[in-house]
């Protein structure tokens, strides 16, 4: 669920909670003849609405504030790549620490295509800058 979407839920949510919760008088009730039972029950509803918008404004609040925001996000960032960072090391090597041979020769065979592609950059740019000399 998106921030929005919480955010659109849990007011929602809220907000049927509080009308549930409200008892509003009827004509045929006692409370309802009953001014100050009136008076306690709104001054009650008033302090639920501004309990309810003090949490609104907090969520806003914590939304807007970018720079809490990236930082929480880098945090978290640098936490799952060093969590990544053990997985791969655990895989790699075994019990005592030690290089897998599993690992050993991938490295290998990747040190070795990086000198070949290295060789073959090297070469053709080395034929390029011959041929431009024989014209001249």
């Amino acid at each position: 669920m998106t921030e929005n979407t919480e955010l659109e839920q849990a007011h929602s949510d809220e907000t049927a909670a509080r009308t549930e919760d409200r008892d509003l008088p009827t004509g045929g009730d006692d409370r309802g003849n009953d001014p100050s039972s009136r008076v306690v029950e709104l001054e009650a509803d008033i302090e639920r609405t501004r309990e309810d918008l003090a949490q609104t404004v907090d969520r806003l609040a914590e939304k807007l504030d970018v720079k809490t925001r990236a930082r929480n996000r880098m945090i978290q960032t640098r936490d799952e790549a060093a969590w990544r960072w053990r997985t791969l090391r655990n895989r790699a090597t075994d019990a005592q620490g030690n290089p897998d041979p599993v690992t050993i020769g991938a490295g290998g065979g990747v040190l070795a295509a990086l000198v070949a592609v290295l060789v073959v950059a090297l070469w053709r740019r080395n034929q390029t800058s011959r041929r431009s000399r024989r014209r001249r």
